[in-house]
């Protein structure tokens, strides 16, 4: 009986009221990363787009604390919204970078990604992407637990593509840019994270090589690309 008890008391929310939740946990962390923890300017930007309900909601569950002067994430809410925003960030340089889609459709689909895919497989995402550091948008991807045990071993590894000489091959690690256009070009040309490539001349102008195909390109274009140099290249 007192099993049966404690579970009917036990709060228990839907899928879709899940995705409500999460959608204003992102909102707050939208509003963050302008505003801070400012409550009026929060509320003067979020307007009808925010629900006291759902608000209330999020402080009985633990997620957000609010004072006069301030709204912000406890511990908990701050951990649920960086992995929420960096599956969501993740899956618009997964969709965009490697599936060449343009960003609204990547919008879209990211949007679903965030609220299905577990930890593990979105750090197994930013691994293949070279950990990046911003999204489509230029805002910040938040780092993952793959991303600080990389960090020794790869950023030392890791060089401008500018700094290899002539014959040299390396792996893309990953584009330094927030320039979404540049992004968009750059892998329309194929060279994205994990592709292999040849330093094929430097001067006048550098030439890469991926395959049987070269590619020539500017230095303030190729300075953002970051590279694994593979030893045995010659």
């Amino acid at each position: 009986m007192q099993k049966r008890k404690r579970y009917r008391h036990k709060q228990i929310i839907s899928s879709q009221q899940q995705r409500e939740l999460d959608e204003y946990l992102e909102i707050l962390w939208h509003l963050h990363e302008k505003h801070g923890t400012d409550i009026k300017k929060f509320l003067n930007d979020v307007n009808s787009d925010w629900d006291p309900s759902i608000s209330e909601a999020l402080k009985q569950r633990g997620l957000v604390e609010e004072t006069p002067s301030e709204i912000k994430f406890t511990p908990k809410g701050e951990r649920s919204a960086r992995q929420l925003i960096r599956s969501h960030r993740l899956a618009e340089r997964l969709l965009t970078d490697i599936l060449n889609l343009k960003i609204e459709q990547a919008e879209a689909g990211a949007c679903e990604f965030e609220h299905i895919v577990i930890p593990s497989i979105v750090d197994g995402i930013c691994t293949l992407l070279g950990h990046p550091k911003v999204c489509p948008h230029g805002l910040p991807i938040p780092e993952g637990q793959c991303c600080r045990e990389a960090r020794n071993s790869v950023d030392t590894a890791t060089q401008k593509i500018t700094e290899l000489n002539t014959g040299q091959q390396a792996k893309v690690a990953y584009i330094n840019t927030q320039s979404n256009p540049r992004m968009h070009q750059l892998t329309q040309l194929g060279i994205k994270p994990g592709v292999t490539i040849r330093i094929h001349q430097k001067y006048p102008v550098l030439v890469v090589r991926i395959n049987s195909t070269q590619i020539a390109l500017d230095e303030n274009v190729a300075k953002d690309i970051l590279v694994w140099h593979e030893e045995n290249s010659s």
